[in-house]
């Protein structure tokens, strides 16, 4: 069994966080206990076998077919809330790659969806290879137990050593069953599950008995004290080694060679060329058109470039090691907000690249970029900007449209507003660099506009929450008044007229300000997938955006849980933001999307991308993001994931690099169908 070996920084420590070795909890291991009512065969076939003295599951599928089991507690739930991740061993007797599932569920899991909100994790092992398998117990929120010492962490999404809360996943104090699926290939299956099991300590100890002790537990370079992984910087010099392989690493690895200037198809059709960006359908996909004509699938990442992550501090002050002082001559500045917010990435810099590495950073996130098999830059990328001949990458830009807000819709600038047009012709103007650029893309008005689950109660609220002197609650009472009617019709018509109005004037400022560059809507999340909307942006938009945290895209236009068709039309769309996170790399949180470790992140990034690859609406896909967020939790909504391509240490994850270089160079040859 592998352990995680905590590394103590204080001998008063070293007996407390020892006790963190908490041992395994077998829950099922087919010996001596297990009872035949704790599983049941739903598909397939599956055996207790013998080999060398020992029990495990067989799980055996012919080609095409699928095996899919279930085990439970010998009695009522498993109460797992001491534990990390809910491991098993996996064996793969098989001749290729065999694909399996796990979904863990509790007693009000309404269905055995492997799409959220339920919990479920995606996992793969090689012939003959036997992994151990630590998948994740997303706890939800609502649901599982809390800890006593929570409150010692303001506004951090999951706490120390990694315990999750969420608005999905299960309560882990009562887990009923283990959902174990072993998906179709085309070739015979043999795979053997064993030793299903508790696995790491989910509570340092020493905050149950001493919490005082536990502080500070975030070190200069911005990690994790009590607990160590690999690679992680443990010093000055480690920066520098890191520096060192990395540029070997870089220089071994160039873009990939299937790409032109700007990463379009080079050995693909040539079709008309614009100067710009554009859509095309080509034999039944849509795709990107590159400026000089090529076919152009979009693989990119969110914020590439020197990116500011600051912590709140306040009562995070005790949170940190070395803490640089408000007036420190080289590192104060890191303090800013009168020394109450703290960027504990630039000390790094300071320490890796020396105290003028602006310019360096900058170049070494394109090179990076290029190195990772990526073409796009992706929203909020500060290296968009006075890219280096030799190292431009194509673009996308995220506009943030000032105007008078309407306060029952986050984010959204009111488009009754006679200034409001204006407004996003100068929030194209603030991006002045970009609008005759060829390596611009095009726009994304705002991101993940919260539009509302029920347009009449949305358009309700305008009524009772806004003012008198709100454009859009003007316009609905006049509305109404010509309507001569108040009711739940009359109130969807109009937010319907609302949603039209907004794109429409988006669409038409962005052509008048920067011709030629593509309108991409405004990154539609989870919460304001309506069939409404994307009827509208369909309209108004050249490409649809969509932040999808699943899986894969697979079954993106049949929304699993609400059961019912979604987004069947026939437009392009691009995924703005995805990704996957883990807990083995000190982090305490995995963001939406997660992980069983760094190896699971890589497969699961590999399949999605070839999900969005295959359908025939989606092109492009950007990984969110590029840096970690901070251990501490991110100013404003407490985000600390392991959701990066570096960490906070600014040390690259080889895991998700080497799958990101895998899909750079099969983009085309997929996308193609070759």
């Amino acid at each position: 069994m592998k352990k995680i070996i905590l590394f103590i920084f204080t001998a008063v420590l070293e007996t407390a966080f020892a006790s963190d070795l908490l041992a395994n909890r077998m829950l099922i291991d087919f010996e001596q206990g297990f009872e035949a009512q704790q599983l049941a065969a739903n598909e397939g076939s599956a055996f207790i076998v013998e080999a060398n003295g020992n029990r495990s599951l067989e799980l055996r599928a012919a080609p095409g077919e699928r095996v899919k089991v279930r085990l439970f507690p010998r009695f009522g739930n498993w109460d797992l809330r001491e534990f990390v991740n809910l491991t098993l061993d996996v064996s793969n007797a098989s001749e290729g790659d065999a694909f399996f599932r796990v979904l863990i569920k509790d007693p009000t899991t309404a269905d055995e969806s492997w799409y959220r909100p339920n919990l479920s994790h995606n996992g793969w092992v090689k012939p003959g290879e036997t992994r151990v398998f630590p998948a994740l117990l997303v706890r939800h929120k609502q649901k599982s137990p809390h800890p006593s010492y929570m409150g010692l962490f303001p506004q951090m999404h999951g706490l120390p050593n990694a315990q999750m809360f969420i608005w999905f996943g299960v309560d882990v104090s009562r887990v009923s069953e283990v959902v174990l699926s072993l998906e179709p290939q085309e070739f015979a299956q043999c795979v053997r599950i064993d030793n299903l099991r508790g696995s790491r300590r989910a509570s340092p100890s020493v905050l149950e008995t001493d919490p005082d002790a536990f502080f500070p537990f975030i070190d200069i370079y911005g990690q994790y004290m009590h607990e160590d992984w690999p690679n992680k910087v443990h010093s000055d010099a480690d920066l520098i080694a890191q520096k060192e392989a990395e540029e070997k690493d870089l220089a071994a690895h160039s873009w990939p060679k299937s790409f032109n200037q700007y990463g379009g198809w080079s050995g693909g059709p040539t079709f008309e060329a614009t100067g710009h960006f554009r859509t095309q359908k080509v034999d039944g996909k849509w795709w990107f058109v590159d400026p000089e004509g090529k076919l152009f699938w979009s693989l990119g990442c969110n914020n590439v470039g020197l990116h500011m992550k600051t912590v709140d501090l306040g009562e995070k002050e005790r949170f940190y090691a070395d803490l640089p002082a408000p007036n420190d001559p080289i590192l104060g500045k890191y303090r800013t907000q009168k020394g109450n917010r703290y960027d504990s990435k630039g000390p790094v810099y300071e320490k890796k690249y020396g105290s003028d590495y602006e310019e360096f950073y900058h170049r070494l996130s394109l090179r990076r970029t290029r190195s990772w098999g990526l073409n796009t830059l992706g929203g909020w990328s500060p290296s968009v900007e006075n890219q280096p001949i030799g190292l431009r990458v194509p673009y996308v830009i995220n506009l943030y449209i000032k105007g008078q807000k309407v306060k029952p819709i986050e984010k959204l600038a009111d488009p009754f507003d006679p200034g409001f047009e204006q407004a996003v012709k100068d929030a194209v103007r603030e991006k002045g660099f970009s609008a005759k650029d060829p390596f611009c893309i095009g726009y994304f008005d705002n991101n993940e506009i919260p539009w509302g689950k029920d347009a009449a109660k949305t358009m309700r609220r305008v009524l009772e929450q806004c003012d008198d002197r709100q454009p859009m609650k003007q316009e609905l009472l006049r509305f109404l008044k010509k309507k001569g009617i108040d009711d739940r019709a009359a109130l969807v018509e109009f937010y319907r007229t609302m949603l039209e109005t907004y794109h429409r004037k988006c669409r038409d400022a962005i052509r008048a300000t920067a011709p030629g560059k593509l309108y991409l809507g405004n990154r539609i999340h989870d919460g304001a997938m309506r069939n409404d909307l994307v009827e509208v942006q369909a309209e108004y938009c050249d490409v649809i955006s969509f932040n999808i945290y699943e899986k894969d895209v697979d079954q993106f236009n049949v929304r699993d849980r609400r059961q019912q068709p979604f987004f069947e039309i026939d437009k392009p769309f691009l995924i703005g933001e995805f990704n996957f996170g883990a807990v083995d790399r000190g982090k305490f949180f995995t963001g939406i999307g997660f992980a069983a470790d760094q190896r699971n992140r890589g497969e699961n990034y590999i399949r999605y991308v070839q999900s969005a690859l295959n359908n025939p609406r989606c092109i492009g896909a950007h990984w969110f993001t590029y840096c970690d967020s901070p251990t501490g939790g991110r100013t404003l909504n407490g985000e600390n994931a392991n959701c990066g391509v570096i960490s906070m240490a600014d040390t690259p994850y080889p895991e998700i690099i080497e799958a990101m270089r895998l899909s750079g160079k099969m983009i085309y040859s997929i996308r193609h169908g070759e």
